[in-house]
C-alpha cells in the first residue's frame, strides 16, 4: 500500500479501524505488492532481453570480423601459394571429369611444350606408355574421391622426354558425383637424370672393385674398428670370422714389415703424407706369407685431426715374384744361372773402392775364354754348345774358394772375382785348379768331347783408377794366354817401354783447357724406328780428341768430370751444341724437319737451380721448340737424386721437354721409375736383348703406363727382329752405325732412312 496510508492506519490503530476497512486496506496492500513484483519481474527480464540483445549483436560483429580476417589469411594464403608455385615451376591443372584440360598455368604450358591446353586430354600433352590404360584407371579411382600419385616416363607435345611426378586431387559436389579434378604436376626428369647417372655411377664403382678384385677397408679411429670386405678372407683363406678390430690386420703383417707400415701409417695420420702407399707381407692360413699393396687416405676433423682412413688392398704376391724374378734375371745369365756382367761390375766396383779404404786390400778378376767352342757349336750344333756351357760352369765353381764369384761374361767367356788375394800367386792356383777341372772330358748327347779354357789374371789395387781397368787387364791377358798356345794361364803384367795412363791430375789439368780449347766435339748416335727405318732422333754424344793422347774413351773423361764436377760445363756445352747443330740442320735439309735430338744430364747439372732458365735461354738462341729436345737421364741419377733434383726434373717435363730414362734396368729402383709420371720413354739397357722373356714383360708393362720403348745397344739382325717382335718403337746400336761424326751424321739426316731389314 502507500506508504501515507500506512502510516496512518499505523497512527490510528487497529481498535479505532472497521474490520471491513481493515480487510479492505489489506486487499489493496496484497494487489500493491503483487503489482510491485510483477515489476520488478518485468524490468528483470526486460533487463536480461536487452543483455540478449547487445551479446547477440557483438557476436553477429565479432563473427563478421572473424569471416574478414579469415577471408584476408586466405587471400594471403592464396597469393603465397600462387608465388610458391610460380618460384617451384609447379604446374597446376584443372580437369573435367573425364581429364580434359579446362585451365593451366604458364608453368603448365612450358613443361607440356605448348601454349593452347584447354579441351586437350591431359595424358595426350604429357603422353606416357600405355596412356590410354592409365587414363581410365586414374578415371576411375578419381570418381570414387581417391586421390592419385605417380611418378611417369612421359613424352611431351615438342618431342621432350620427361620423368614428371602427377598428384590428381578430386573434386566431388554434395551428391558425390565427380564435379573435376586438380592436378599438380612436377618436372622431375634433372632429378631422375641424376639418380640414374648416380646409380650408373655406383655400379660401374662396384664392377670395377669387383673385377680389381681388391679389398675394400675402412678404419674408424675413435672408434677402432676396422672394416675388411669379404675378399680379405679368399686372400689369405680365413674361415673364421672377423673380430672388426685392427688386429685382424696389424697382427698378420710379417714382423719385419711390421715397423715401417706401422711408421707409414703415423705419418699419414699425422698429415706428413698426402696419402697412404705401402706393401708389406701379411700371413695366410697355410701359414705363407702374400704381399698386399695397400692404399688410402684420411678424414680429418676442423682440427686437422684423422678421424677415419680408408682405401684398397691389392694382392701383387705375384707381381712381387715376378718383378723379384726379373730384378734376378736381369742381373743372372739365362742358361747357367751365374751372375750376368752387370753384376759382375757392380762387385768389382765394390772391390775397387775397398781398395781406397784400405790400401793393402787386393782382389783379383780371372777372364777365362774356352778354347775351340765354335768348334763344338759347328760340330754338334748349339743345343750342345749350351750344353757344354753348363757343364763348364758347374765345374768352375767347384773351384772357387769362400767369398769368391763366378760369372758369366757373354759367350764362352767366364769372369771370377777372387776376394782378399795377398798377390798374382793365390790367382795362378785358383787358375790351375780351373785347367785341372777342365782336362776332364764332357758328355754330349752320348759322346764324350774335350775343351780347356785360356785364362788371363789382374790383381786389382789402389794403383788402378777404376774398376773396369782390371777387368780391361784381365782380358788383355787372357788373349797372351791364347797367342802363347792356349790351355794357359797369363798374369797381366805392364811391359817396360809402355806408356802409362797420365795421372788424374794431369787429366783433370787437360780436360779443363779442353773446354777453353775447343777440343770437345760431338758424334750423334741416330735413333731409328724399328719399323720403318726413319731416323726419329739423334743422341748427341760427347767425344775428346786430346792433342797427345788422341781420342780418349768417354768412359775415361767423364767419369773424372764427374768426380771434379766438369760434367756441369761438359753437360752444358753439348746442350748449346747440339741444339745449334739442329738447327742448322733444319735449315739445311728437309728430312731433319721432324728429329729431335737427345742430350745426356748428369745428376750434377740437375742440381743447378736456374737450370729451367739455362734451357729456355738454349732453345731460344736455336729457335727450338721444348718438344725438339729430349734430356736423358740415367736411372742411377734418379735413384741418387736428392728432392730438388726430382723436383727439377719434373719442372722440366712441364715445359714440355721430353724425358728417357737412360740404362733402364741397371739401377735397384728401376720398377719405381718404371711408374713415375715424368718418364715419357724408356731406353732399356744393352743386357736385356739377351733374354727374351723379360725383354717382353718390360716392353708390355711400359707400353700399358704409355711410355715409349727404345733399345739400346742393338748390334744383330736377330736382336733387331727380337725387339721388334716384342714390341719396342724405336731402338739405337751398331747395327744400324757407329756414332757418327757432324758430316756423316748430316748425310745420314738427308737420306733420311735405314735399312732394317
Amino acid at each position: 500500500m502507500h506508504p501515507r496510508l500506512r502510516r496512518q492506519l499505523e497512527s490510528a490503530g487497529k481498535a479505532q479501524v472497521p474490520a471491513e476497512w481493515r480487510k479492505l486496506v489489506e486487499s489493496i496492500d496484497a494487489a500493491y505488492r503483487a503489482a510491485d513484483a510483477d515489476k520488478e519481474l518485468l524490468e528483470e527480464s526486460v533487463r536480461a532481453l536487452t543483455a540478449l540483445l547487445a551479446r547477440a549483436q557483438a557476436s553477429r560483429t565479432e563473427s563478421v570480423e572473424r569471416k574478414a580476417q579469415r577471408l584476408e589469411k586466405m587471400a594471403r594464403a592464396g597469393r603465397r601459394l600462387t608465388r610458391a608455385l610460380e618460384k617451384s615451376r609447379l604446374a597446376v591443372l584443372e580437369l573435367a571429369p573425364d581429364l580434359t584440360i579446362r585451365s593451366a598455368n604458364a608453368s603448365a604450358q612450358k613443361i607440356c611444350g605448348i601454349d593452347q591446353l584447354s579441351g586437350r586430354a591431359l595424358l595426350s600433352v604429357l603422353e606416357p606408355l600405355d596412356a590410354e590404360v592409365i587414363a581410365e584407371k586414374w578415371r576411375k579411382r578419381l570418381a570414387r574421391g581417391i586421390p592419385v600419385a605417380r611418378t611417369l616416363a612421359c613424352s611431351a607435345r615438342d618431342g621432350r622426354a620427361l620423368a614428371c611426378d602427377f598428384v590428381c586431387l578430386p573434386r566431388l559436389r554434395k551428391d558425390g558425383k565427380l564435379a573435376r579434378v586438380t592436378v599438380l604436376v612436377r618436372d622431375q626428369t634433372e632429378t631422375v637424370e641424376k639418380q640414374d647417372a648416380l646409380r650408373e655411377r655406383e655400379e660401374r664403382y662396384t664392377l670395377a672393385l669387383a673385377g680389381a678384385a681388391d679389398v675394400v677397408w675402412d678404419w674408424d679411429l675413435r672408434a677402432s674398428r676396422l672394416t675388411l670386405s669379404s675378399r680379405w678372407r679368399e686372400i689369405l683363406g680365413l674361415s673364421t670370422a672377423l673380430s672388426g678390430a685392427p688386429s685382424d690386420w696389424l697382427d698378420r703383417v710379417h714382423p719385419e714389415d711390421a715397423a715401417p707400415l706401422r711408421a707409414a701409417l703415423a705419418s699419414h695420420f699425422e698429415g706428413r703424407t698426402a696419402s697412404l702407399e705401402h706393401e708389406h707381407r701379411v700371413r695366410h692360413a697355410d701359414g705363407d706369407w702374400r704381399w698386399l699393396a695397400v692404399r688410402g687416405a684420411a678424414r680429418r676433423d676442423t682440427s686437422g685431426a684423422a678421424i677415419r682412413v680408408a682405401g684398397l688392398m691389392s694382392d701383387v704376391t705375384r707381381h712381387r715374384l715376378v718383378v723379384e724374378r726379373m730384378a734376378h734375371d736381369a742381373r743372372h745369365d739365362a742358361l747357367t744361372g751365374l751372375p750376368n756382367r752387370t753384376l759382375f761390375l757392380d762387385l768389382l766396383r765394390h772391390s775397387f773402392y775397398r781398395t781406397r779404404r784400405h790400401e793393402d786390400y787386393r782382389f783379383a778378376v780371372l777372364f777365362i775364354d774356352i778354347d775351340r767352342f765354335k768348334t763344338v757349336n759347328d760340330a754338334f750344333g748349339h743345343e750342345a754348345g749350351d750344353q757344354l756351357l753348363q757343364q763348364i760352369a758347374r765345374r768352375l765353381e767347384s773351384c772357387l774358394r769362400e767369398g769368391d764369384t763366378l760369372a758369366r761374361h757373354g759367350g764362352d767367356e767366364f769372369t771370377m772375382w777372387l776376394d782378399d788375394v795377398r798377390g798374382a800367386a793365390d790367382a795362378i792356383r785358383v787358375a790351375d785348379r780351373v785347367h785341372e777341372v777342365m782336362r776332364e772330358p764332357f758328355e754330349l748327347s752320348g759322346q764324350k768331347v774335350s775343351s780347356s779354357a785360356s785364362i788371363g789374371a789382374a790383381v786389382g789395387s789402389s794403383n788402378y783408377k777404376q774398376a773396369e781397368d782390371v777387368l780391361r787387364d784381365a782380358d788383355v791377358a787372357m788373349y797372351r794366354a791364347k797367342a802363347l798356345g792356349k790351355a794357359r794361364t797369363s798374369v797381366f803384367q805392364r811391359e817396360a817401354g809402355e806408356t802409362p795412363p797420365p795421372s788424374m791430375l794431369q787429366m783433370e789439368t787437360d780436360l779443363r783447357s779442353a773446354l777453353l780449347r775447343n777440343e770437345l766435339l760431338l758424334h750423334y748416335m741416330p735413333i731409328v724406328d724399328v719399323a720403318t727405318g726413319k731416323v726419329r732422333g739423334l743422341e748427341a754424344l760427347a767425344r775428346w780428341q786430346h792433342p797427345r793422347l788422341g781420342l780418349v774413351q768417354p768412359a775415361k773423361f767423364l767419369s773424372l768430370a764427374m768426380e771434379t764436377g766438369l760434367i756441369v760445363s761438359i753437360d752444358q756445352w753439348v746442350l748449346r751444341t747440339a741444339s745449334r747443330q739442329l738447327h742448322d740442320w733444319r735449315r739445311e735439309l728437309a728430312g731433319a724437319a721432324k728429329c729431335s735430338i737427345s742430350v745426356n744430364f748428369s745428376q750434377k747439372l740437375l742440381e743447378e737451380r736456374d737450370l729451367g732458365s739455362q734451357i729456355d735461354r738454349v732453345l731460344r738462341d736455336a729457335h727450338l721448340a721444348p718438344a725438339d729436345l729430349n734430356l736423358d737421364i740415367n736411372e742411377s741419377s734418379m735413384n741418387n737424386g736428392d728432392a730438388p733434383s726430382r723436383g727439377m726434373i719434373a719442372e722440366l717435363h712441364q715445359r714440355g721437354l721430353g724425358l728417357h730414362m737412360d740404362d733402364f734396368g741397371t739401377g735397384k729402383l728401376w720398377l719405381r721409375h718404371l711408374h713415375a709420371s715424368d718418364v715419357d720413354s724408356i731406353k732399356i739397357d744393352r743386357s736385356f736383348l739377351s733374354e727374351r722373356q723379360i725383354l717382353s714383360r718390360l716392353v708390355s708393362m711400359a707400353r700399358e703406363l704409355g711410355k715409349k720403348v727404345i733399345a739400346e745397344g742393338v748390334e744383330t739382325a736377330e736382336q733387331l727382329r727380337l725387339v721388334r717382335e716384342v714390341g719396342c718403337e724405336q731402338a739405337q746400336g751398331f747395327f744400324f752405325t757407329p756414332p757418327l761424326d757432324v758430316i756423316k751424321a748430316r748425310s745420314l739426316l738427308q737420306g733420311g732412312v735405314m735399312d732394317v731389314v
